[in-house]
């Protein structure tokens, strides 16, 4: 084979090579705007606080965001960690049976046209919305309160007299005398509330209920306080467990540590006192229960 054979081999080898191995430089924005065209990974579980894998994976936002929700499957319930908690099958399983019943009706058509109906009584779990307004009543101020804050100070000094644990973080009772007593928690939170003083009263605005709400303590900006009741206690003793939103009270001035150190106590005594905003407030928590 002659030298000039060889030398156009070797120089048709190389020249192919060189193309081959060529690449494209991108740009930083290239790059970053590709990237914003996949899906963020799944976060593992634990997360938001939550012990790994008792959560579930929840969507959470409009543009996609991805959180996760505890569970609770079994044990004793505390209302402070437990309420947002989604129930398991083997938590529920035998606490059916234990559930109150009510009796209720509802209306059967007796004809193809459903010119006629009768009345039909069935009944169904549950029991029937608790109207605090008529059991305690709208214009009386209550006659004694106790509250902790959210490490657990007795705030009024007698938290004992009403059960309030020391580790029952932000808890409070209100005592009605003859009316019963009401118990329930204050919630710190980044949520801010609309202000719902206007004309001396308060003003019932629907932004400021909310049924789900994390505990922020601690956290920056995390000053707005918000009260929700948890149950009510007669005169002779029957306790029924209310389910309720989170209502808000107010911003406690700006300050985390205010907020943590008294929203459970201002819950405690807006709920107790007779004058006409705090009466006010009572009236929208308390219409606000089932």
């Amino acid at each position: 084979m002659s030298g000039k054979l060889i030398f156009g081999l070797m120089a048709s080898v190389i020249m192919t090579g060189a193309w081959g191995a060529s690449s494209t430089v991108t740009s930083r924005d290239y790059v970053d705007n590709a990237l914003a065209t996949k899906q963020v990974k799944i976060p593992s579980a634990g997360t938001a606080g939550a012990t790994a894998g008792e959560t579930v994976i929840t969507y959470t936002a409009s543009n996609g965001q991805i959180g996760e929700r505890a569970l609770f499957t079994g044990g004793t319930y505390d209302s402070s960690t437990d309420a947002d908690k989604l129930i398991t099958a083997s938590a529920l399983n035998g606490a059916v049976s234990n559930i109150p019943t009510t009796e209720t009706s509802k209306l059967t058509c007796t004809d193809g046209n459903c010119l006629l109906w009768n009345i039909v009584t069935q009944t169904a779990y549950g029991i029937a919305p608790v109207d605090l307004m008529t059991l305690i009543g709208a214009s009386s101020a209550g006659t004694d309160y106790a509250a902790r804050s959210n490490s657990g100070v007795d705030r009024n000094g007698n938290a004992s007299t009403y059960n309030l644990s020391s580790s029952d973080h932000n808890s409070f009772a209100v005592d009605y005398g003859s009316g019963g007593v009401i118990r329930g928690h204050g919630r710190c939170s980044t949520r801010e509330g609309t202000n719902p003083l206007s004309n001396g009263t308060y003003e019932t605005i629907s932004t400021n209920f909310t049924d789900t709400l994390m505990d922020e303590a601690g956290q920056i900006g995390a000053f707005n306080c918000y009260c929700g009741l948890d149950s009510y206690t007669s005169l002779n003793g029957t306790a029924t467990v209310l389910s309720g939103p989170w209502v808000f009270d107010n911003d406690m001035d700006g300050y985390v540590d205010q907020c943590e150190w008294a929203c459970a106590d201002n819950c405690a005594y807006h709920l107790m006192d007779g004058n006409a905003w705090t009466l006010a407030f009572r009236a929208a928590v308390f219409n606000s229960v089932q």
